[in-house]
């Protein structure tokens, strides 16, 4: 996850909430869903202890511990059986800002970079999204389902520990979502409506690997929904989102803690967003929504670039917590039982949402 207000070896890659809703019964008994068996705590433990681990060196974006991070992600998505949504699962692009200031995002539209490789000089940044896809009965119908896998890489100044694992932000939403998408490999049969698995690389610098994809689809109007994971493992605040990113004074009411969570949406998600809340009560999974309609225009995740472009958004978050953006957000300190129900209540929204009639 990206804050927004001020600055803030190479391995293989292949080796408003209900205060008293979630007691009662469930509304019917589900079908058995196959799918839900899939998703366990032996193998998100192995994809997050791979991906936080030292020796990827914090996944800066456009770095080497970054590059061996998307060619995990692409190595799991091929082992799956899940295709490419284009000719390759990466999708490269390049990034740009002004030299000398530093304090400049990059940016990755036409304009700004056609006005930066004027100067004299400039920085640029290679970066790649790792996408995949199963396509649909209406094939030119699109969920996407994102994660970024980028972190905040190493700060020589640091005394004592210096890699930013991002074990939280956002290692357990990648491992999350790979597990999504092995759940969802197993299903016969097609969904209605096709589904990209995204990986987004530069979430960290301006979530410009969102941005990139977003702005160089084609007919956005067939991306009918935007599920977005980033931090969903530890207990957290809830920021304000708009028109800054300001975090706020810890209460009960905006703070996560046990097995809560924070269920976000724009307004066009309000029913999905309840059906997620029936899906957990049903499937008797072990955690609590606190459900809020967010602005269109907020910041604070990879889900703006859709949001801004009118596509309905879904987010799964747990908050911010101490160890965000330091190099205390350790696998040591992952809320395992929370991380796995939040997995399995995302696999049950995302088949809601791509089996929709």
């Amino acid at each position: 996850m990206r804050r927004t207000i001020g600055s803030f070896l190479l391995l293989t890659a292949l080796c408003l909430y209900s205060p008293a809703g979630f007691a009662k019964k469930p509304d019917k008994k589900p079908d058995i869903d196959a799918g839900l068996e899939i998703i366990r705590k032996q193998t998100i433990e192995a994809h997050l202890d791979f991906l936080a681990s030292d020796a990827l060196e914090g996944r800066e974006a456009g770095k080497r511990g970054g590059r061996v991070a998307a060619e995990y992600i692409r190595a799991e998505l091929k082992e799956l059986g899940i295709k490419p949504f284009s000719d390759t699962y990466f999708q490269s692009f390049e990034a740009y800002s002004p030299a000398h200031e530093k304090q400049v995002d990059f940016q990755v539209n036409r304009d700004s970079i056609v006005k930066y490789k004027q100067l004299p000089a400039y920085r640029k940044l290679s970066l790649q999204n790792v996408t995949g896809y199963i396509e649909g009965e209406r094939k030119d119908e699109y969920i996407v389902i994102g994660a970024h896998y980028d972190h905040l890489g190493v700060d020589d100044l640091l005394v004592g520990d210096q890699i930013y694992n991002g074990a939280d932000d956002n290692a357990a939403s990648v491992a999350a979502l790979l597990q999504v998408a092995r759940a969802f490999a197993a299903n016969r049969g097609k969904p209605s409506r096709s589904i990209i698995f995204a990986f987004w690389d530069g979430e960290e610098v301006n979530y410009l690997g969102s941005e990139y994809f977003v702005e160089n689809f084609g007919n956005t109007a067939t991306i009918k929904a935007y599920i977005n994971l980033d931090m969903i493992s530890r207990d957290g605040l809830m920021p304000i989102l708009y028109p800054e990113f300001i975090i706020p004074e810890a209460t009960a009411e905006n703070t996560a803690t046990g097995n809560q969570f924070h269920l976000l949406y724009t307004e066009p998600l309000t029913k999905a967003g309840e059906r997620v809340q029936q899906d957990i009560r049903n499937y008797q999974l072990n955690i609590e929504p606190k459900p809020a309609v967010i602005a269109s225009q907020s910041r604070g995740s990879d889900y703006l670039a859709f949001s801004l472009r009118g596509i309905p958004i879904l987010w799964f978050f747990t908050g911010l917590h101490p160890d965000y953006h330091t190099p205390g957000d350790e696998t040591d300190r992952i809320d395992w039982d929370k991380l796995i129900h939040i997995t399995k209540a995302t696999y049950l929204s995302l088949k809601q949402l791509a089996n929709e009639k």
